[in-house]
Formats: structure tokens, C-alpha cells, sequence
């Protein structure tokens, strides 16, 4: 069995290091972090989006690392035990701030959905200021050129070229694919290629952006993507489920992440997904 954790943002708890001085990784302009820290940038902040501070992002990876195989999407799954494939939302600055130096100290990888009209090149902002704009403001208008919220292009190469990192489509301008004043062929199309032209890598998962979706954008993006996942909250059977996209269980807000993972809450998750393979039989591809 498979279960995909969604995460959107990570903030720095203010009396916290992200990592310890001597750690390799805190060489690197991604590991100078303590400037950064904020009482604000905290979980469950709406202003800022909701999230888990750093140090409990870091006791998550711990304990993933420790009890399960985390995997990419399409790597093989051990049969007799859940596997685990981590996905972040949006490329904020944060996940190059604070994520991905995580994954490179628990030798983890994660895939990160990426909205590719907001990246810019590269910035010489400093983190601080980009780290301060909301997750409402992110794409207001030219906020993603004056204040560089997101990843940039630069960064997005380094942490692809490290192998802890690969990059999912999250669309183009991260619309609503549902809606029908929306180019859903544009959308999945157009992320794609610049995806794979600026980061020179395939490109073969996308994420559906709110994790909405329904028939005509699943049609539309499964022709151009092997992987597609959507807000389930349920376990998957594997990286091909009949007719409907992966379903992601939120990791958010989640202080305590093996509570979240414990036998009562994985057979919820598990039941949600034989009654998905059940809707799937009707004719009813979405998932629960």
C-alpha cells in the first residue's frame, strides 16, 4: 500500500536552529537559517499560511525515515508494508529555505508541485523578506516579481540537480481546472514543457491545484502525465489506481505525526480506499 503526505509551507519555530552548525548541509546559503526565525512563522498562522514549525517538520522526516520506505512516484512498493511518498504544494521560498535542507540531512526525497507562472529566474531579495508575504498574497498581481515568494528557477536546478528533489507540474497560473472559463489543455500543457525546458528534466506527475478535480481535467491531464494527485485522504493500492487520481493525505498542522499514522487512522485510510476501488467499478472514478 501507498500513502502520499501533502504539505503546503514550513515555519521556523523562533527558538530553534534548523540545523546544528557543524551539519554539512548548514555550509550552504539553503542552511542559514537563524536569522530567519520568527514567532510568526508558526503552524496554523492564516496570515502566512498554515504549516509545521521546523523542528517538528524535521521529527516528521525522522520518524518517516525510520518506519517506512519513502518513495518517488512509479519506484517500486515493498509488499508487505506501507510505503510513503512525500509531496509539497506551490514551491514557496520556504521549502528551498527549510525543506530541502531537511531532506538533505535525513537522505530523504520529496516531490514539490510547482506553479511555473510565478517562478522568476533569480533573486537577490533577502530570505527574510521573501519568507514575510502570505500565502494569500503570493499571487496577487506582480507580488511573485517584487517580493519572490516562490522558488526561483535557480533554485529549483540546484535542488533537482541534489536528487532529493523532483518536480511536479501544479499547473500554469494554479487555477481552479474544474472551472469552465479555465484552458485546463493550457494549463497542464504549457507548466510541462517549461518545467522540462528550464529544469531539463521529464516531467511526468502533476498536482491538481486546491486538489480539486473532475473528469474533463483528469482526462486532460492524463494525457500528457504517467501520475496525478488530487486531496483524498486514503491509502492507494499503488501508483496506478482504476480511473481516478492518487488520493494525499494532509500532513499540515500536525504536531504529532505518528499519531496520525497509527493502525486505527491507517484502516480509515484503508477502508476509503477499497470504497474508492468500489466507485471506480461503478463508473464513478472520484475519489473519496
Amino acid at each position: 500500500m501507498l500513502l502520499i503526505l501533502m504539505y503546503h509551507r514550513a515555519f521556523a519555530a523562533p527558538e530553534c536552529r534548523l540545523l546544528d552548525s557543524d551539519s554539512p548541509a548548514s555550509a550552504e546559503p539553503a542552511g542559514t537559517l537563524a536569522p530567519w526565525h520568527r514567532p510568526r512563522r508558526r503552524a496554523g498562522d492564516h496570515r502566512l499560511g498554515a504549516g509545521n514549525p521546523v523542528p517538528v517538520l524535521q521529527a516528521h522526516f525522522e520518524y518517516l525515515r525510520r518506519r517506512f520506505d519513502v518513495v518517488l512516484p512509479g519506484e517500486p512498493l515493498h509488499p508487505r508494508r506501507l510505503s510513503v511518498c512525500l509531496s509539497f504544494d506551490d514551491a514557496y521560498a520556504d521549502f528551498y529555505a527549510h525543506v530541502f535542507p531537511l531532506l538533505e540531512k535525513f537522505s530523504l526525497r520529496a516531490v514539490l508541485a510547482v506553479p511555473t507562472a510565478f517562478i522568476i529566474p533569480q533573486t537577490s531579495l533577502p530570505m527574510e523578506e521573501r519568507l514575510s508575504v502570505t500565502q494569500n498574497e503570493a499571487m496577487l498581481g506582480e507580488v511573485f516579481r517584487s517580493k519572490a515568494p516562490f522558488c526561483t528557477w535557480e533554485e529549483l536546478r540546484q535542488m533537482v540537480s541534489s536528487g532529493r528533489v523532483q518536480v511536479a507540474s501544479h499547473s500554469h497560473r494554479h487555477p481552479d481546472l474544474r472551472r469552465a472559463d479555465v484552458d485546463a489543455a493550457f494549463e497542464v500543457s504549457h507548466s510541462k514543457s517549461l518545467l522540462e525546458q528550464n529544469l531539463g528534466c521529464r516531467v511526468s506527475t502533476f498536482v491538481y491545484p486546491f486538489g480539486a478535480v473532475n473528469a474533463r481535467a483528469h482526462h486532460t491531464v492524463m494525457r500528457h502525465y504517467s501520475f496525478a494527485m488530487r486531496v483524498g485522504s486514503a491509502l492507494n493500492s499503488g501508483w496506478y489506481p482504476h480511473r481516478q487520481p492518487l488520493c494525499r493525505v494532509e500532513a499540515d498542522n500536525a504536531p504529532d505525526i505518528a499519531r496520525r499514522l497509527r493502525w486505527n487512522r491507517l484502516a480509515a485510510l484503508g477502508l476509503k480506499w477499497m470504497a474508492n476501488g468500489l466507485r471506480a467499478t461503478a463508473g464513478k472514478w472520484q475519489s473519496l
